[in-house]
């Protein structure tokens, strides 16, 4: 959330002071690929650009291209802690649950119930889900979640750090490829059939494979919007294509060593389970920025609660992204004057 202090010439429908809500998420509206594809236009993630390739994402001033594109209208009386949280936040929940076609009466899995989670949750429960179960180990999460329940579409929280279920006898032991305690929980909780949307938030390495395990056949979909971090791109890149031998007691296999994400071959039946995944970057943009704001105005949400610690200062924003990154907080908000 920001003002306007200086606006172009080209910039119609915004004013020099006004306060708007700025998109994580702004396409580079000039490429002609946009109309195609806004997240990727141009070059893989261009419409990621504020911090990247546009500087000053965390200084008082910055530039934004496009701005009648990527700006958007606050709607009167809306706090700005809710607008806030809009931004980002609930976008990219959106995205997942968009993605992921969530429609009425699906049953849906929501892995990773951080911040963009809970957002999920809430964008699932808007689309008409009829049950939904976050996974998830923190009890701020977890309380956060469980507030998110109603009668018309309850909210299911399982702890995958003390969630106990078993394999179901008519499962064969591959259908569950990493003997995740949480799938067992899943297929109990469906009669064995898999819920139908999983929308992966957070998670490790292993989030995939429980995601596809889980998911139905036939016309299960799995949309993820979680970042599987860059920690281990230099040993990666040193690896690629290295022929690796892989032991288990005394057999041998030779694989090609890649930089990938495990999926489960058995629950992919080999290729023709009829399941789908998507990869996305959240949605950006006015449009979607807007819908998600008028969304939440005409929900009555205030997705604000999801705030647990507020600085003051840009100073400030390195102990809030350690809050982030060491747990500390669901989501940190950092206040300053212009």
């Amino acid at each position: 959330i920001g003002r306007i202090l200086k606006k172009g010439t080209a910039v119609k429908d915004f004013s020099e002071g006004e306060i708007v809500a700025i998109s994580a998420i702004t396409p580079d509206w000039g490429s002609p690929e946009v109309l195609e594809n806004e997240a990727h236009a141009g070059h893989p993630f261009s419409a990621h650009s504020l911090g990247k390739s546009n500087d000053g994402a965390f200084q008082e001033c910055f530039y934004l291209p496009y701005a009648d594109q990527n700006l958007g209208k606050i709607p009167k009386d809306m706090d700005l802690e809710d607008a806030l949280l809009s931004v980002d936040v609930l976008q990219t929940g959106f995205t997942a649950a968009e993605e992921g076609e969530v429609k009425p009466g699906d049953t849906v899995c929501v892995l990773g119930i951080g911040a963009i989670g809970l957002g999920a949750i809430f964008a699932a429960k808007l689309m008409g889900a009829k049950k939904i179960f976050g996974v998830g180990s923190r009890e701020d999460s977890k309380r956060m979640a469980e507030s998110l329940s109603s009668e018309s579409c309850p909210v299911v929280v399982l702890d995958y750090k003390t969630c106990k279920a078993s394999l179901p006898k008519d499962k064969h032991p591959l259908a569950n490829s990493t003997h995740s305690p949480i799938v067992n929980a899943i297929w109990e909780e469906t009669e064995g059939k898999g819920v139908d949307k999983v929308l992966i938030c957070g998670g490790d390495e292993y989030a995939l494979a429980q995601a596809l395990d889980m998911v139905k056949y036939g016309t299960g979909i799995v949309s993820n919007v979680a970042y599987f971090g860059s920690e281990e791109d230099v040993e990666a890149l040193e690896m690629a294509g290295q022929d690796m031998e892989l032991s288990l007691g005394e057999k041998k296999k030779r694989k090609k060593a890649i930089d990938g994400l495990l999926l489960p071959k058995f629950s992919l039946g080999k290729g023709m389970a009829g399941k789908t995944l998507r990869f996305s970057l959240s949605k950006g943009g006015r449009k979607h920025l807007e819908w998600v704001l008028e969304k939440v105005q005409e929900s009555g949400f205030h997705p604000s609660i999801f705030l647990t610690k507020r600085y003051h200062g840009m100073d400030k924003i390195p102990d809030a992204l350690y809050d982030m990154k060491e747990r500390r907080a669901i989501k940190v908000a950092v206040y300053m004057e212009i």
